[in-house]
């Protein structure tokens, strides 16, 4: 069983999830009503690729996070090699794992052998939005809030993701939501589930 993520202390679960639904069901011009936490983003709700981005950039918006640009799989080979997890299109039993590990909302009976790299946005549901939101939250609640100049409090930017220092205007972007989510692939790894 994956272990669970991190979750933020800052912005109650039921928020995160409202504002999820409420910018999927904007994207995609439907009622909130008829968006839940289970709905398969592309097959239940019909998302194409720039319906994602318009939800990431909806939520960067309200939450002033940024939101990976790359996707699991092309993270996960940056980290344990490409062929590791991906061979002549399809997902080895390795990926499987890894992806398992990192999107537990997933229904486990979809990721099984034979599943095409190309077919795993397909998986992504409204709840992979609220896990990744809840994610980048968290890494920005964690960071300091001292300005590494002068010393003094840092205040959150009004317009950007950002921290600004109100005593040397020193700026401290938060972090990218790639390093985010890489990092927390590698905490999810398990040293017995590396590739050997």
């Amino acid at each position: 069983m994956p272990e669970l993520p991190i979750q933020n202390q800052t912005v109650p679960r039921e928020v995160i999830e409202e504002k999820v639904i409420r910018a999927v069901a904007n994207a995609l011009d439907l009622e909130p009503e008829e968006v839940t936490l289970t709905s398969s983003l592309q097959h239940d709700l019909g998302a194409e690729s720039l319906d994602y981005l318009d939800i990431a950039f909806s939520l960067e918006r309200e939450f002033k996070v940024h939101f990976p640009r790359e996707d699991l799989l092309q993270r996960a080979g940056d980290h344990f090699g490409e062929d590791n997890l991906m061979l002549d299109g399809l997902v080895t039993d390795f990926g499987l794992r890894i992806l398992g590990n990192a999107m537990p909302e997933i229904d486990p009976g979809l990721l099984k052998p034979g599943l095409r790299a190309s077919q795993v946005p397909g998986l992504f549901t409204v709840e992979t939005f609220v896990r990744v939101l809840d994610r980048l939250l968290t890494a920005k609640e964690q960071m300091s809030r001292q300005c590494p100049q002068c010393g003094a409090e840092l205040a959150e930017s009004s317009a950007l993701p950002e921290y600004v220092c109100p005593a040397c205007q020193t700026t401290v972007p938060f972090p990218s939501g790639d390093d985010v989510m890489f990092d927390e692939l590698v905490r999810l790894s398990r040293p017995e589930e590396q590739p050997r």
